[in-house]
């Protein structure tokens, strides 16, 4: 019998979709707002919908026939909409999922487009299911189920045969509840609290996983870029100038290097057929072919006869090239490339690098082989001609792509993930990372060194030759040097039993091919017969003598003579007349250019003299500073060009870059015809993000203006011809030396106009201040006139001292402060500013531990005069790069601390990366500072207020205060001395620093000095000098910190006792400090109850210095 329990079946399958359906919704809405999804939740959620949709069809299928009065068709169209929602929900689930198995950033973005585009669809369909609970809630109080019909339908025998679901509603309708979302809500109450229970297990799990994955990014993050900047801190500014300057390898012929024997043939006998063909390319040689047989058979005679030297040397040519392939593949330790002078070492060692077939011949002696190299540079700078440059290079090469070796080598040498730039390097350091990285299984080595003869160290070549049999000693590690023949040299390649070559004995058919290539554009129109060219190129050969560089600049004598129209003879008797060494060549060079002209002789000289003066400037490039050497192109012009000049120093108007570009080309091109082809301009090669699309163009007008080789630098310097030529006894300097300095200023103002690309500060002052120093009063008034036009940028932030522009930085007079030729200029620029703001600033910043030079007397006046206020605090500059520290102090404090640094026991300490001697006070200077400290001391407010200082403490007892700056520096450093140092942070009152001035200042001026009424006022102030032990790291907690993970840092042991100073003898002891005659109270006694931690570092500090426990214990 039909009872109507098949609609209220209905009723209950639909209200568990419009249910499940709704969860759905909300988790793809959540979803889609980022919010932490369970896949398995939604994926259960679209379960049950659908479970429930099925069981919504079969149930209507069953009310249908039943023919009962119970059935409605509005629930028959509710399910069937139900069963429309729930197929997009199930869509929407299958979208979510799909993004949510991407799992990066992408996800993030597909998230907020696909939650834009399909918001509105979500809500018509929560909008449709609060509809269908509605119409459900109607249908049942309107004729499905009064609460009678329930009570009626509990009673029926076939209740218990019901779904639960169907009984769950029934009853929940029988106690009077027809608020569907109350019966949803109590329907699924069960259910509802496991999936709660279950969602809150899921969603824990999610997040813990969540939160190791971004753990595990950070980390990686954090990872990757301690090894960048470890890297970065080996990468020297100028580490691939010297490779970059040398001639470009697609420019050299080289090709028989890699060669087989009939290769070489083939290229000889090509090559002499091309070079009997060049001339006839016109076809005017192709007549009378048979009449001239005998002459032709002649001239073959007469080709092949000259050949046959160069021919009889084929076998020793490829027997030399062939043992350097050899050599490549094999276990051999050293190999050498000697060569003359401007040979082509450095040429071939660049060809050696880019070719592919080097790459393959090593790994055949090791199939994971690496191939690096270093370039050293007699004229460069320190990084390129020294030791530690090498070692650098070779460095950064091994680890620039093995991140897990550098993050072993920062786990064993916790230090070094302090390092930030080239300074923070020794060679100690340097050779302890290289012989550790040695002792993992990392791929064989090949290393390539040119220009051991450029080498310079204070203890000459003998120190390379102890690294490079250091370096070969390693295991699958190998060598090849190039170098010139020099004495000591070859005698120890000679003791290492080295294979090699000698490089001019084996270019010869390079030397033939370089001469084809830069002549045979020439030919086709030329007046010169191809037998005459063939002996021309022949005789070339034959005179270089194996020298490139003299072919090079021979070929062009040769070419210019071609392009004049010279007639045969004439070019014959030029070549002729060409010496036949680079001096002689460079001096006939000069002669032929030059001889007829004063103006061109001087103008060529300033050049010279331009480059043999040149520095260096640091420009900004993304976020470092690009290092490109002096003179400029842009300089020069500047130099040379006093309208110019005027222009961009006056400020008067602003320079098109066409109009810079223009003037810049001129100057290039007069270079070019002035100097005889000694100089030489070399492109940047850099791109500064800032200026877009004048990048190119900058690249232009600041090319590098250098020496074409470094035999034109020695001839200009080291031979009688070359001095001369320079003019050293009769042209005056000042005029070049003041275009120089105005043309730098000039390129700097250029570079702040286009988009404020900034200078280094430093660099451009000291340019400025030496031509001071060096011209004196004439030097001046220029520097100061420069000073002027600079100012207004550094205001601008285009000229500063940090790549950052937000790090603290020096007021611009500060810089200038030390430097008492600059005196007047300050005190004007004062009295012109009589700001009290900027009088303190300098103040504030006047002392430097590290810098030689006090304050001057008169400055100081100068400053108070203007009400500079020495207790004022603020931020002070100094700080490492990238520290997320600052320090704050006052004139005062500032005065104090210094002093205290700069005059401790004259001692190396290996903590400090730069060592600090003591200073040598004399009378004069101590009186000065004595004046400023007392004036100082007198309006100081609290003598007791504490700063604090870090100490180094050796095991020999030596103390040094460290400098702000060398606090971090001194952590990394604790390995060299095996762990037997500590590092300790004092709490000092002012009073004691004070007393220790006053102390230090005893020892060297009159007693009447420190008798005076002003000095006693002072003393008497002086009640409660303190200083107390706070922070102390000895050397088992470094050593610890480094055998744990590279993320651990030095932890510091807290002293518990932070009234107590420590006693007096202790202190004197110290600080080398005798307080005896200055305070009758000059250390508070040591009172309270002793910390046990402080008596055991203080026993175990002064145990070295054999102290006696029982002076401790008497105290």
């Amino acid at each position: 019998m039909l009872t109507g329990f098949e609609a209220l079946g209905a009723v209950s399958a639909v209200l568990q979709v419009v249910s499940f359906a709704t969860d759905v919704a909300v988790a793809c809405k959540n979803a889609y707002d980022g919010a932490t999804t369970s896949e398995d939740d939604l994926h259960r959620h679209a379960k049950q919908m659908s479970e429930a949709v099925n069981r919504v069809h079969t149930r209507c299928e069953q009310m249908k026939n039943a023919n009962s009065k119970f059935a409605s068709p509005k629930l028959q169209n509710i399910a069937k909409e139900c069963k429309d929602a729930a197929d997009k929900l199930e869509a929407e689930v299958r979208c979510v999922t799909k993004l949510q198995a991407q799992g990066d950033i992408l996800r993030s973005v597909r998230k907020a487009f696909r939650a834009s585009k399909h918001q509105k669809g979500r809500q018509a369909l929560q909008e449709s299911l609060l509809m269908y609970q509605q119409v459900v809630k109607i249908e049942l109080t309107s004729h499905l189920c009064s609460q009678s019909d329930a009570i009626h339908f509990q009673q029926d025998a076939s209740f218990q045969k019901m779904d639960n679901d169907v009984k769950f509603l029934i009853n929940r309708l029988a106690e009077g509840i027809t608020d569907v979302k109350d019966l949803v809500k109590q329907e699924h109450a069960t259910t509802r609290n496991a999936f709660a229970k279950e969602g809150a297990r899921v969603e824990a799990a999610i997040n813990s996983h969540t939160d190791s994955q971004v753990l595990e990014l950070r980390t990686t993050a954090e990872t990757e870029r301690k090894c960048e900047v470890f890297l970065q801190s080996l990468k020297t500014p100028r580490m691939n100038q010297r490779y970059n300057d040398v001639m470009d390898s697609r420019d050299a012929s080289f090709k028989q290097v890699f060669a087989s024997y009939e290769d070489m043939r083939a290229m000889f006998y090509e090559d002499s057929e091309h070079s009997d063909d060049s001339g006839d390319k016109d076809g005017l040689n192709k007549d009378n072919d048979q009449d001239d047989g005998g002459d032709s058979e002649s001239c073959q005679s007469s080709e092949t006869i000259r050949d046959l030297d160069c021919i009889s040397h084929l076998d020793e040519i490829h027997h030399s090239w062939d043992c350097f392939n050899s050599w490549l593949q094999s276990d051999n330790k050293l190999f050498y490339i000697r060569g003359k002078p401007g040979s082509g070492k450095s040429t071939l060692v660049k060809f050696i690098l880019d070719q592919d077939q080097t790459r393959d011949l090593v790994r055949r002696w090791n199939p994971d082989a690496i191939i690096i190299s270093h370039f050293f540079w007699k004229i460069g700078s320190e990084e390129q001609n020294g030791i530690k440059g090498l070692w650098c290079s070779l460095l950064y090469q091994r680890l620039k792509y093995q991140q897990d070796l550098i993050l072993r080598t920062l786990q064993r040498y916790n230090h070094l993930s302090l390092h930030s730039d080239y300074h923070d390097w020794s060679v100690e350091d340097l050779e302890a990372v290289w012989a550790y990285v040695a002792t993992f299984d990392g791929p064989r080595m090949c290393i390539f060194i040119d220009g051991l003869d450029e080498f310079q160290h204070k203890d000459g070549f003998s120190k390379l030759s102890q690294t490079i049999k250091y370096i070969s000693e390693f295991p699958e590690t190998k060598l090849c040097v190039s170098t010139r023949h020099e004495a000591h040299i070859k005698r120890w390649l000679e003791t290492e039993k080295a294979a090699g070559i000698l490089l001019e004995n084996l270019t010869r058919f390079d030397m033939l091919a370089f001469v084809q290539k830069e002549t045979h554009h020439l030919l086709p129109n030329s007046h010169i017969s191809s037998e005459s060219f063939n002996r021309l190129r022949r005789q070339l050969v034959d005179k270089a003598q194996g020298v490139f560089l003299w072919l090079h600049l021979a070929t062009r004598s040769i070419i210019e003579g071609i392009e004049n129209h010279d007639s045969e003879s004439m070019l014959f008797k030029r070549l002729e007349e060409t010496p036949g060494d680079l001096e002689n060549l460079y001096a006939d060079m000069w002669q032929r250019l030059n001889a007829k002209s004063t103006v061109y002789q001087e103008t060529a000289r300033r050049y010279f003299r331009y480059v043999l003066h040149g520095s260096h400037i640091c420009i900004e490039s993304y976020s470092w500073w690009y290092f490109t050497s002096l003179p400029l192109t842009l300089q020069i012009a500047c130099a040379e060009n006093h309208e110019l000049q005027e222009k961009l120093l006056g400020g008067t108007s602003i320079m098109e870059l066409s109009e810079i570009l223009r003037i810049c080309n001129e100057t290039k091109a007069s270079i070019h015809k002035r100097c005889a082809g000694l100089l030489e301009i070399h492109q940047m090669g850099v791109s500064f993000e800032k200026i877009g699309d004048n990048s190119a163009a900058f690249n232009e007008i600041f090319g590098e203006v250098a020496f074409i080789h470094r035999t034109a630098h020695d001839f200009l310097t080291d031979t009688e011809v070359g001095r001369g030529i320079l003019g050293c006894e009769t042209l005056d300097k000042f005029p070049s030396q003041q275009g120089l300095l105005k043309g730098l200023v000039c390129a700097v103002i250029i570079l702040a106009s286009e988009r404020a690309l900034a200078c280094k500060m430093d660099v451009v002052i000291r340019q400025i201040t030496n031509f001071a120093e060096r011209w004196e009063s004439n030097g001046l008034q220029l520097a100061t006139e420069m000073l002027d036009v600079i100012q207004p940028l550094y205001d601008k932030h285009v000229l500063r001292s940090d790549i950052w522009p937000w790090v603290p930085r020096l007021p611009f007079l500060s810089y200038l402060v030390n430097n008492d030729l600059f005196e007047d200029f300050i005190v004007s620029r004062l009295t012109r500013e009589s700001s009290t703001d900027l009088a303190t600033s300098i103040l504030r910043e006047a002392w430097n531990p590290k810098n030689d030079v006090e304050l001057p007397q008169r400055i100081f006046d100068t400053l108070n005069t203007f009400g500079a206020d020495p207790h004022e605090h603020g931020v002070l500059s100094g700080m490492p790069e990238l520290v997320v520290f600052f320090r704050s102090g006052t004139a005062f404090t500032n005065l104090l601390t210094t002093f205290i640094m700069s005059t401790q026991t004259d001692h190396e300490d290996e903590t400090l990366l730069t060592p600090m001697r003591s200073k040598v006070l004399y009378p004069d200077e101590a009186c000065q500072t004595l004046e400023m400290a007392i004036h100082m001391a007198k309006t100081c407010q609290n003598l007791n207020a504490a700063v604090a200082l870090f100490a180094s403490l050796s095991e020999a007892g030596n103390m040094v205060i460290l400098p702000f700056d060398e606090v971090r520096r001194s952590l990394k450093m604790f390995h060299k001395i095996k762990f037997q140092s500590n590092l300790v942070v004092f709490e000092v009152n002012l009073q004691f620093l004070l007393l220790y001035l006053l102390s230090v200042l005893g020892t060297v001026l009159a007693e009447s000095e420190l008798t005076g009424p002003r000095v006693q006022d002072v003393m008497s102030k002086i009640d409660s000098p303190a200083a107390k032990l706070r922070y102390f790291l000895g050397p088992k907690a470094i050593e610890n910190t480094l055998k744990q993970d590279i993320s651990s840092s030095p932890k510091f042991k807290r002293i518990l006792s932070p009234t107590a100073s420590l006693p007096r003898n202790v202190l004197e002891s110290l600080f080398s400090v005798n307080f005896r005659d200055h305070s009758q109270e000059s250390c508070v006694p040591y009172e309270g109850q002793r910390d046990p931690l402080l008596l055991k570092i203080t026993l175990e500090i002064w145990r070295s210095k054999k102290l006696m426990l029982k002076m401790w214990l008497q105290v």
